[in-house]
């Protein structure tokens, strides 16, 4: 073999590996990202409510990542009821950081509500509360998909 392609095949093996690690990394960043969700009732109107989602980021790694705007689904016993809209807007994730996003509104009419969940309407009204899963769905540096969901209560007491 001529010298031309013991370096070719050097070069692609050294970047086979480097791509590796790469993705590897990546997948280890996206195990231990942690995002922390609120759900609080904001607003009660006669023709509805809206559901306030704050979704917290923290990076407790040595690595930086882009994250997409999250999207939002709330669920009542396994079914989507409501979600946020879609945004293309990405948060720089520094290393050990922190990053507190903008709240997402979710706007529930009662029409809709009732149609849909009767049970979460009937267990608001008897107990003043409801528990619900709250599912966000985003991608890390435009490669890794990465979901998690938590369960929160709407009304009465905070989560602990």
């Amino acid at each position: 073999m001529s010298k031309g392609k013991y370096l070719l095949l050097g070069a692609g093996i050294v970047g086979l590996a480097a791509g590796g690690t790469y993705l590897y990394n990546l997948s280890r960043l996206s195990s231990e990202l942690e995002i922390v969700i609120k759900a609080v009732i904001y607003k009660v109107t006669l023709s509805g409510l809206v559901v306030r989602v704050m979704v917290t980021l923290k990076n407790p790694t040595g690595g930086s990542l882009k994250v997409k705007y999250p999207f939002v689904k709330m669920l009542y016993k396994g079914n989507t009821f409501a979600s946020s809209e879609v945004k293309d807007l990405d948060y720089e994730l520094v290393k050990f950081g922190e990053k507190q996003l903008d709240p997402i509104d979710i706007k529930l009419s009662f029409i809709t509500l009732a149609s849909n969940v009767p049970a979460l309407l009937k267990e608001y009204r008897a107990s003043g509360s409801a528990v619900i899963d709250v599912e966000t769905v985003t991608t890390l540096n435009d490669r890794i998909g990465y979901n998690k969901t938590q369960k929160i209560i709407l009304g009465g007491k905070p989560a602990q």
